[in-house]
């Protein structure tokens, strides 16, 4: 079967049971998703004002159309992974790949970020591109090798800034779980948790603002991380 999400069990008929979405809110609000993953992202997606994460692979390109509808988009992929072929990718994936890219916008600068972007490079442009990498290049196959493997998004509201002040963001959840930014994920049998306790939110934002101030350029040119940023000037 082409989607395991709709599988179901051979049934003799002697019991009621079929598979079914146990996807559930707890009563303190955190939700975990098991089916339509990508539905429930859209939504989430469409109702933030900014979106920063971290995420191995981002090629699903339904999620990234609605990402291009917002002023303030900033993800880090696996510097390795993040042009490899989608399931049912056709000639010319990689450029069109590339232009969904190029659709993002992030319209802040690392001042307005509360995390450690904020001391980054203080002297340089302090703009930031929607789509960096980090990690190492897997250059010689190698069957295990240490990746940037995160899947997480962190959502945010923002309030923009007057003439003289910067932005103020503040992100209200987390998505995270197995679920990869591909279309094959889509297929796939993934889980995700959609968290708003501030305490996980805000850890989730300053791992965001870490593993971004270690990245690089799309265009990378080093097989090993190679920061273009440091602390400071």
């Amino acid at each position: 079967m082409d989607n395991l999400n709709l599988y179901q069990l051979e049934n003799d008929g002697n019991y009621d049971k079929a598979f079914n979405d146990n996807s559930v809110v707890s009563d303190s609000g955190l939700t975990v998703y098991f089916r339509n993953l990508d539905k429930k992202l859209l939504q989430h997606i469409k109702e933030s004002d900014a979106v920063f994460g971290a995420v191995a692979w981002l090629t699903n390109f339904p999620i990234l159309d609605a990402l291009a509808r917002l002023r303030n988009v900033s993800i880090i992929v696996q510097k390795e992974d993040f042009l490899r072929p989608d399931v049912g990718a056709k000639y010319g994936f990689e450029k069109a790949l590339r232009k969904k890219y190029k659709a993002l916008r992030c319209n802040l600068t690392r001042y307005s970020f509360s995390n450690i972007l904020s001391s980054i490079s203080v002297a340089s442009d302090p703009s930031i591109d929607p789509i960096r990498c980090v990690g190492n290049h897997n250059s010689e196959k190698n069957p295990a090798f240490p990746r940037m493997h995160n899947k997480f998004l962190v959502f945010a509201k923002i309030e923009e800034s007057g003439p003289d002040s910067v932005e103020t963001i503040t992100p209200y959840a987390v998505w995270t779980g197995s679920f990869n930014l591909t279309k094959s994920a889509t297929l796939s049998l993934e889980n995700a948790l959609f968290i708003t306790d501030a305490k996980i939110v805000n850890a989730y934002f300053e791992e965001y603002g870490q593993i971004a101030a270690m990245s690089e350029e799309l265009d990378w040119t080093s097989d090993w991380a190679a920061p273009e940023w440091r602390i400071g000037t």
